[in-house]
Formats: structure tokens, C-alpha cells, sequence
């Protein structure tokens, strides 16, 4: 059995993943993209068993007659920001204070996937897109961002899913916390099975094991909240 999901996921599945493995189920494979890519890849008649995105992709396979009608609510993961291990921590706790943050910075660094498309669309309406435009670099995907954060120079600002921080806090990267509470976007992810899929048995064996209140609880502990 195999998965491909979005990739703000990934400890929170993993820990689930395990628990149904000690239980006697069988550990499927696991590919992480970002929501654009699964999109693409799905798009492109690429098969699996069990998708994982955002509810609105996932209605768009529906509707396309790509995923069964079953579908389990994984949880929901934050946005928050970085810096490179032991460069200074600004203060981000407050909108004041993360404004001041970003301004102060020598680059910005963000995605352009479902996250990243959410921090442009904040920043515009915080007022300070413009501002940083200049010096905002983008990749693709939020582990490219930790990866830039982690060896890059000078003083930097990235943002990513909280889980995702969380997987570089050992590989260079410092988490500073989660956005403020009045621009915080938590992003919601679904799991369904793959109309084609070659292990419909496995895969609903799986999703019905992900509803469980000790798989919720192994998501939970990974950071994908309830």
C-alpha cells in the first residue's frame, strides 16, 4: 500500500503510521509533495491507495471521480516562524512585535505552496508586502525553506508549518512560534482512498484505523492538533 500526502504532515503521520504497525496492520509507503504537486501527480494518472491534502483539493478529486466518497479528518497544522540556530531570536509574539521582526530583517523566506500562498496573502493584508517583496525569497516546499534557513547568512525570517519546523529544530534551524493569534491560519487535511487504488482493502483498513482516538492521539503528539 503506498500514500502520497502533503508534507505538513509528515511527523504526525508518522507516529500514527507506527501505532497501526505495532497493531499488526502493515506500514504502507509514504511520499510527501506539497498540495501543487500531489495536485499535479494525481492530475497527471499517477496512482496510490490513500491521498492526504487540504479539503478543498480533496473535493476537486471528488469531483473529478478520483477518491472515494469515505473521508477522515487528520487534524490541522499551524503556521510559524524560524531562524537559523544560534542567530538571536526576535520577539514574534504579538502582530506589533513580528511586524517589527520582519522589517528588521535581511530576507524573508516563505513557499509557494498552500502555506505560502496564505503568509503573501497575510502580508498583503497586514500591509507589508510591499515592503519586504525585495528581499523575500520563495522556494517550493517548506523543507527547502528550513534547509535555506539552516545554512544560509545574515539575519533570516522563515515561515513554514509548524511540524515542519519542527522536524529541522535538530538540523540547524531555531523555532521562534507560531504566527499571532489574529493572522494564525491553521490548514486542515483529509485522507481518502484512491478510487483505483491497487490495495482498496489495505487503504480502508488504514483510514478506518485513522479515525481512531489512538491515532488521533499519535497525530496530535506529531502536531497535527484535533
Amino acid at each position: 500500500m503506498n500514500i502520497l500526502s502533503a508534507g505538513a504532515v509528515e511527523p504526525g503521520l508518522f507516529a500514527a503510521l507506527a501505532l497501526y504497525e505495532k497493531q499488526g496492520g502493515a506500514r504502507p509507503a509514504v511520499t510527501f509533495n506539497t498540495a501543487p504537486q500531489v495536485r499535479g501527480r494525481i492530475a497527471g494518472g499517477e496512482t496510490f491507495d490513500v491521498v492526504i491534502v487540504p479539503p478543498a483539493l480533496m473535493d476537486a478529486f471528488a469531483a473529478e471521480g478520483r477518491v472515494d466518497a469515505q473521508r477522515v479528518v487528520l487534524g490541522a497544522v499551524g503556521q510559524g516562524l524560524a531562524v537559523r540556530a544560534g542567530t538571536p531570536a526576535p520577539e514574534v509574539a504579538t502582530l506589533e512585535a513580528m511586524m517589527r521582526a520582519l522589517r528588521e530583517s535581511e530576507r524573508v523566506v516563505f513557499n509557494r505552496a498552500t502555506g505560502g500562498q496564505y503568509i503573501e496573502a497575510m502580508l498583503r493584508k497586514i500591509g507589508l508586502y510591499a515592503e519586504l517583496e525585495g528581499k523575500t525569497v520563495r522556494y517550493d516546499s517548506a523543507g527547502e525553506v528550513m534547509r535555506h534557513l539552516a545554512a544560509g547568512a545574515g539575519c533570516e525570517i522563515g515561515f513554514g508549518p509548524i511540524t515542519e519546523i519542527r522536524l529541522y529544530t535538530e538540523r540547524g534551524v531555531r523555532y521562534l512560534g507560531p504566527l499571532p493569534s489574529e493572522v494564525q491560519q491553521r490548514n486542515t487535511y483529509v485522507a481518502s482512498r484512491m478510487r483505483d487504488a491497487r490495495d482498496a482493502q489495505g487503504a480502508a483498513a488504514l483510514l478506518e484505523f485513522l479515525a481512531t482516538p489512538p491515532a488521533r492521539a499519535a497525530l496530535a503528539a506529531g502536531g497535527v492538533e484535533p
